[in-house]
C-alpha cells in the first residue's frame, strides 16, 4: 500500500513540475488578425511569383528553372500515364519531353487559375494551362489546353513549390444534340391510343 502511495506521489510531483511547461506551450499567443492577413497577402504574392516563373520558364523551355519550382517529393499525374513520383523521375520525364519539343516553337503559354486556397504551409489550386506550338520547319499550329489541379507547399524561405500536379485534356464541351422529332409510325400509334 505504501509503495502505491509513493508511486502516485512521485507521479503527481513529476506532473506538477512539468505542468507549467505544458501550460506555457499551450498559452503561446495566436497570431493577430493583422499578422494573419499579412501572412495571407505574402503567401498570395509568393504564389503569384511562382506562377510567373512557371510561365516564363515554360515559354523559354528552361528545364532547370522548371525543376527548381518542385518539391523533392513531387508527384505528377498526366492523362493516360502512371504517376511519376519524386524529383529524379520527374526530371527524367521533363528532359525526355523537352527533347521531343526541340523541333517545336513555343508560340504561347498561359495559366488561368480559378481558385487558390491556402491552409497553413499547404495550398491547392485548380484552373487550366493552355498554349500554342508550331514546328520550326513550318506547318500548322497546335493548340492545347489542360485542366490542372496542383498542391503547393510553402518552403522555409517563404517561397512556394509544386508538390503534386494532376492534369488532363480540357476538351470543349459538346453542344447538346437537338431532340429528333418522333417518326411518323410513332405518331400514328400515339393517335390510335388516344
Amino acid at each position: 500500500m505504501m509503495g502505491r502511495f509513493w508511486l502516485v506521489s512521485i507521479s503527481l510531483l513529476l506532473f506538477a513540475s512539468t505542468a507549467p511547461a505544458f501550460a506555457q506551450h499551450k498559452q503561446r499567443p495566436a497570431p493577430s488578425n493583422a499578422q494573419q492577413q499579412q501572412q495571407m497577402e505574402d503567401d498570395k504574392a509568393a504564389i503569384e511569383k511562382m506562377h510567373e516563373e512557371d510561365i516564363q520558364a515554360s515559354l523559354a523551355l528552361d528545364i532547370p528553372k522548371l525543376e527548381s519550382l518542385w518539391t523533392d517529393d513531387i508527384v505528377t499525374m498526366a492523362p493516360g500515364a502512371p504517376a511519376v513520383v519524386g524529383r529524379d523521375a520527374n526530371e527524367k520525364k521533363l528532359e525526355a519531353d523537352a527533347a521531343k519539343m526541340k523541333s517545336m516553337q513555343i508560340l504561347a503559354f498561359d495559366e488561368q487559375w480559378q481558385e487558390i486556397r491556402i491552409q497553413g504551409d499547404w495550398a491547392y489550386e485548380w484552373g487550366s494551362m493552355s498554349g500554342r506550338l508550331q514546328p520550326f520547319s513550318g506547318g500548322d499550329e497546335t493548340n492545347y489546353k489542360y485542366n490542372v489541379v496542383r498542391i503547393l507547399n510553402r518552403q522555409a524561405d517563404g517561397t512556394w513549390k509544386i508538390a503534386r500536379s494532376i492534369f488532363n485534356d480540357a476538351k470543349p464541351a459538346e453542344p447538346p444534340k437537338p431532340a429528333e422529332p418522333p417518326k411518323q409510325e410513332e405518331q400514328k400509334k400515339d393517335r390510335l391510343n388516344d
